[in-house]
């Protein structure tokens, strides 16, 4: 069984500074710590610097310090979910490209996701060429290359 990738619109950062190229800060935002471990291992192996979060309150804890340059939310956790992360982020200000990780394939979650600014969608189970290719796309989005590295203001 392979993931189903659906692309959705870019998210266009807000002024808040992200940060810089090499190597690039991506979160990962997900209640299932074996979940986390792997993204992370994947996405590490690739030269990128991970910080996984057990929850979305964890990682918004961490925004006021540092930024990352993209955002990998499972859509159903026990805090909060995804979409709820994600308002949150756009409630601070922040346009942090989001990538949504979810098992359930159900109608009028990619419309949503859209609507939250999340730059894809990825099905469960997600390939890691699946996850790699989103968070590409993710970094690539507006504004995204040319950030320094981020401070709470």
């Amino acid at each position: 069984m392979t993931a189903t990738v659906f692309s959705l619109l870019r998210a266009t950062p807000a002024d808040r500074p992200q940060d810089p190229a090499p190597p690039r800060y991506i979160a990962i935002v997900d209640d299932d710590e074996g979940v986390r471990r792997a993204y992370a291992r994947l996405i590490g192996a690739y030269s990128f610097h991970v910080q996984a979060y057990g929850s979305g309150t964890e990682f918004l804890v961490s925004v006021g310090t540092r930024v990352p340059a993209c955002v990998i939310v499972d859509l159903q956790m026990q805090d909060m979910t995804g979409l709820e992360l994600l308002h949150r982020l756009a409630d601070m200000g922040l346009r942090i490209p989001g990538i949504v990780v979810t098992a359930r394939d159900e109608p009028g979650v990619q419309k949503r996701c859209e609507l939250c600014g999340a730059t894809d969608l990825l099905v469960k189970p997600v390939r890691g060429d699946d996850l790699l290719r989103a968070i590409a796309h993710a970094i690539s989005a507006p504004g995204c290359s040319d950030v320094q590295s981020g401070t709470n203001s």
